[in-house]
């Protein structure tokens, strides 16, 4: 059964690299930005109120911050997958999850697997700050296959480890050719 996918991959530590991201998963501005009210704009000037919007909305964002004061989340299936749906059950997902914050979403369609991407602002509309934690991921995916299943498409949350999968990343000595074992082991 096909897998659902939600990752976060990174947040923004200050305005500015909160607006770059919006400009990159809006392309821009030359794709659709959907904000947590269902309001779709395009366009730079949008990007500009977009982010202006987060800046001043509850406490002030600086220009640089110490913390993450947005996290960015990215909701996928498998190639093959219906645009429209992923879009909808992305729209779906943050309701429900993400409702207590101001979001943004895009949804790319220049790739194989049409995915969405989501930018959240960690502070919540009553104060409290978003900080996902594994068990949040589960859930979030949890409830993404959720909603695609309410749209007819067959989707399954399982874990990696459900799954037999392991996604640790190699270590740089286990990258280099020929490398069987520990660079502290060699001559042992």
């Amino acid at each position: 059964m096909p897998q659902v996918m939600v990752k976060v991959n990174g947040g923004g530590r200050g305005m500015g690299a909160i607006a770059a991201h919006l400009r990159y998963i809006a392309k821009a501005g030359r794709l659709p930005i959907e904000d947590d009210r269902c309001a779709v704009r395009e366009g730079k000037e949008a990007l500009r109120a977009i982010a202006d919007q987060w800046r001043f909305g509850g406490a002030r964002i600086p220009e640089v911050s110490e913390r993450r004061e947005a996290f960015n989340i990215m909701l996928s299936m498998p190639t093959g997958t219906e645009a429209r749906v992923v879009q909808q059950a992305a729209r779906e997902f943050a309701k429900a999850e993400l409702a207590n914050h101001r979001y943004v979403m895009v949804l790319h369609t220049h790739q194989a697997n049409p995915h969405v991407h989501i930018s959240v602002r960690a502070e919540g509309r009553d104060g409290k700050r978003l900080n996902p934690r594994k068990e949040d991921l589960h859930r979030w995916r949890e409830t993404f296959a959720e909603r695609r299943r309410g749209w007819g498409i067959e989707a399954e949350a399982s874990s990696q480890a459900t799954r037999g999968g392991s996604r640790r990343s190699l270590r740089g000595w286990e990258r280099q050719p020929g490398a069987a074992a520990h660079p502290g082991k060699r001559g042992e």
